[in-house]
Formats: structure tokens, sequence, C-alpha cells
């Protein structure tokens, strides 16, 4: 007999439920994705949904990208990620904070946060959209054991700026980004 899948926009759908290890939550709302490549682990959104190609890409067991959407129609928000998972680490962090910069358009300084075995390299803007604003939280977090990092990005707007209810608390945000980036834990090469 199968065994019934929670009932979340993770699980429900094919490509992103591959994804996952476990139907266990392993913090409230979240579940643990693994990556395929071995490098690394982080928190996964219940709610947030991922497609194949060119949505996720991976090359062997170096280089990884996943694009996933958290959306909630009746609080009307999108939150959307990006992850892009190389073995570089702080060894190419100027040419990694290039790439993110680019990515982003953002063009300041970065803060260093020391989170455990790991060092996130983190900046945030806020980009104005019609009748809406986009809050982008970003990071290049960098293992202090090996050379593996991740570029993690996330952006939190309304899904429809015409619907008057509409209310992004930036502080709750970017805690919540910061949350994920943290989570991030990165496997000792063997």
């Amino acid at each position: 007999m199968e065994k019934e899948l929670p009932n979340t926009a993770a699980f429900q759908d094919e490509f992103t439920s591959s994804l996952l290890d476990s139907t266990e939550e392993v913090e409230e709302g979240h579940y643990l994705l693994e990556s395929a490549t071995g490098g690394y682990s982080m928190l996964w959104p219940k709610n947030a949904v991922t497609d194949g190609p060119p949505f996720y890409q991976r090359t062997g067991d170096s280089f990884e990208k996943i694009l996933f959407d958290e959306v909630n129609e009746e609080e009307n928000y999108l939150n959307s990620f990006s992850t892009t998972y190389s073995t570089y680490g702080e060894s190419a962090i100027e040419s990694s904070l290039n790439l993110l910069s680019g990515s982003v358009k953002y063009f300041g300084e970065y803060e260093k946060i020391e989170a455990g075995k790991n060092r996130i390299y983190y900046a945030k803007s806020v980009e104005p959209l019609e009748n809406s604003t986009s809050y982008r939280f970003f990071g290049y977090i960098v293992s202090k054991d090996d050379q593996k990092g991740l570029e993690y990005v996330f952006i939190a707007r309304c899904l429809d700026k015409s619907k008057p209810n509409c209310d992004i608390d930036a502080e709750k945000e970017e805690e919540k980004a910061l949350h994920y980036m943290k989570s991030v834990s990165f496997n000792k090469d063997e």
C-alpha cells in the first residue's frame, strides 16, 4: 500500500517531491532538501514548488541551481527563491559576489555573518514596483571547512498588487531569509 503524501504544495507537486527525502517536517512548515549533489542540505518551505529544467539544473556533484516559489493567494504574497550551489567556496568569493551582485542589480557592500561552520556574505535591497515593492535578501554562504558555496536569493513581494490585502513586513521577511540562509548545512567531503 502506498503511503499517503502530505497535503502540501511541495509533496503534491511531482517534481518537487522527488527532490525531498522525507515527508517529515524538520521544523514547523519546512522539509529538508538534501541536495542530489551530496554537498549540502537546506530548509524547503512546505508550500514551495519548483519545476524541472530550466528551473532545476544540475551538473554532477559540483553545481546545482534551483528556482522555487511559495505562493499564498489568500494572503496575496509570493516568495521567490533562487539557490546556486558550487564547489568554489571562499577561494572565489570576489567573483561569486560579483555574479550575485549582477544578478540582483546590487552594487553595495556585503555584511559578513558568522553562522556556525558557515560564513554568510549578506545584503538586501528594495525594488519599487508599480503599486508595490519587492524586498530582496541575498547572500553567498560559504563553508569554513571546505570549498563549497551556495548563492541564496530570497524575494518577497505581493502576488497581485491591485488587491488591498498585500501587507509585507520587511523585518519579518528579513528574519525569515536569514533563518533560511543560516540553516544551510554543507556536508563534509569523505
